[in-house]
């Protein structure tokens, strides 16, 4: 008569695989919302550079709060056939965590620029992008997001300090480029 009963090694290995599978479906999907969002940060960035620029008016530095205003709508119909859905897992879980918090402080800290007038809001917002994108790679074990994450937090808030205000929104369109959208775009290759 044979049991079903499960060793704990055997539950550890089904608990485990079931992670890498999580893992693996996940990021199968991650390379599109990337490139999305990173589109968006990029362009906002470019857009208030050149306003900035052109007008020297630190006004346009409100477009900021303008990327979830575009990138959600962009996001829930561009990507409603490419994202997972259905059952939640931890790795799903996980990285929307991960966003939501960088989300929540991102914005808390911009709007202390705003109504505190705080110095250098720049670095720390790039410094927390960074962030997100490192605990997003390590979190699905890919090397690419994670280094884009570290160029990200550490390369972009060293250069803010050395740049005047105006060229800060260029740092932010490079962010976007090395911490959204060529991790993305090499996701995107790796699971074709």
């Amino acid at each position: 008569m044979e049991t079903n009963e499960m060793t704990p090694e055997k539950s550890l290995q089904v608990i485990s695989d079931a992670i890498a599978r999580s893992r693996k479906d996940f990021e199968k999907n991650a390379g599109a919302p990337m490139i999305l969002w990173g589109v968006v940060v990029l362009v906002f960035s470019i857009v208030i550079w050149l306003l900035l620029r052109a007008t020297e008016n630190h006004m346009w530095n409100f477009l900021w709060f303008g990327i979830p205003v575009v990138g959600w709508p962009l996001s829930h119909f561009c990507l409603k056939d490419r994202c997972v859905k259905g059952a939640k897992n931890f790795i799903n879980d996980t990285i929307a965590q991960i966003w939501a918090g960088y989300g929540l402080f991102a914005t808390v800290t911009a709007l202390l620029m705003v109504f505190v007038a705080a110095q250098h809001i720049g670095p720390i917002v790039i410094a927390l992008l960074g962030y997100g994108a490192f605990m997003t790679g390590m979190v699905l074990k890919n090397g690419y997001i994670t280094a884009g994450g570290i160029i990200t937090g550490i390369g972009g808030a060293v250069l803010l300090y050395a740049l005047d205000s105006y060229d800060s929104a260029l740092i932010f369109a490079v962010a976007a480029l090395v911490s959204l959208i060529l991790p993305g775009i090499m996701i995107n290759r790796k699971n074709r």
